[in-house]
């Protein structure tokens, strides 16, 4: 019943683009973060790549905003700016959102066409990255559905006088960790407005979000050790982040993953500051 209850709520979602259709009391989705929830849960890493001439790339990040909207927290978001749409030329050349690290995993895993995203880094229809965004939505529900066998929990701890990010990652084994495993820890940042290219022109006031900035722990990561259930191991990396980045509006991402194969076993973020609520 949950799941369906998601899924009725995504549609409502893409529904409201069309409608104004009221939604019935019994069909609404109430989300419930998994942060409050107190449950072992299952998250999925979005890694997006974008560029702001990439006419096509608006709608992608729709289906995957909207896809965040229904799951909540469970969702972590990386815009990878890389290749030919994301050149700094003409009304774009104002600023360059691309990275070395972004142009390596552009290469890493190929596709063809734009929008393109990658869902926990797991196979569908024999490639890794989809291009087909009426599919997204149903690959990450399969993600998500996943028992997941570890947690991953980022601190972050930020000196404004400074610029000096102090992260803390532990990482919990809930089940047997398989071997050969990599941590990654990766620094994005929302709120970016600039020129985009979308199917009625160019938007100059776009706001660019969960824009990839720079990989904290190298372009992939580190080995990270193979825990037995219930055991425990705490990682920490220090980053001052550069002139231009927005502390107030930057987040940390860590993901475990399979060195071999790349698959994502799970994923969490933290906000590089704290919001008065929390």
């Amino acid at each position: 019943m949950k799941r369906t209850l998601l899924y009725i709520a995504f549609a409502a979602v893409l529904g409201c683009m069309a409608s104004c259709d009221v939604i019935g009391e019994d069909e609404r989705y109430i989300q419930e973060d998994a942060k409050d929830s107190g449950e072992r849960v299952q998250r999925v890493l979005a890694e997006e790549f974008t560029g702001r001439m990439c006419v096509n790339c608006p709608e992608g990040a729709e289906v995957i905003h909207n896809i965040q909207d229904a799951f909540g927290d469970r969702v972590i978001v990386i815009g990878i700016h890389a290749g030919m749409f994301a050149m700094p030329v003409g009304v774009f050349a104002d600023m360059d959102l691309r990275t070395p690290e972004g142009d390596v995993y552009n290469t890493a895993f190929p596709y063809e066409g734009n929008p393109a995203a990658m869902f926990n880094r797991s196979t569908n229809d024999g490639r890794i990255v989809s291009t087909n965004k009426d599919a997204w939505l149903t690959i990450a529900d399969k993600e998500l559905a996943k028992e997941p066998l570890c947690e991953l929990t980022p601190t972050c701890q930020y000196d404004a006088a400074t610029r000096t990010l102090s992260i803390t990652t532990e990482v919990e084994a809930w089940k047997n960790m398989p071997a050969d495993l990599r941590l990654q820890v990766q620094l994005t940042e929302d709120g970016i407005v600039g020129a985009q290219t979308t199917p009625t022109g160019i938007n100059y006031e776009y706001v660019h979000n969960h824009v990839f900035r720079t990989a904290v722990n190298g372009t992939w990561g580190e080995t990270m050790a193979s825990l037995l259930e219930g055991e425990t191991k705490t990682y920490k990396h220090t980053i001052v982040l550069k002139d231009g980045w927005v502390a107030e509006n930057c987040n940390i991402v860590v993901f475990a993953y399979e060195n071999v194969t790349k698959q994502v076993l799970q994923c969490n973020e933290c906000p590089v500051v704290a919001s008065a609520e929390e």
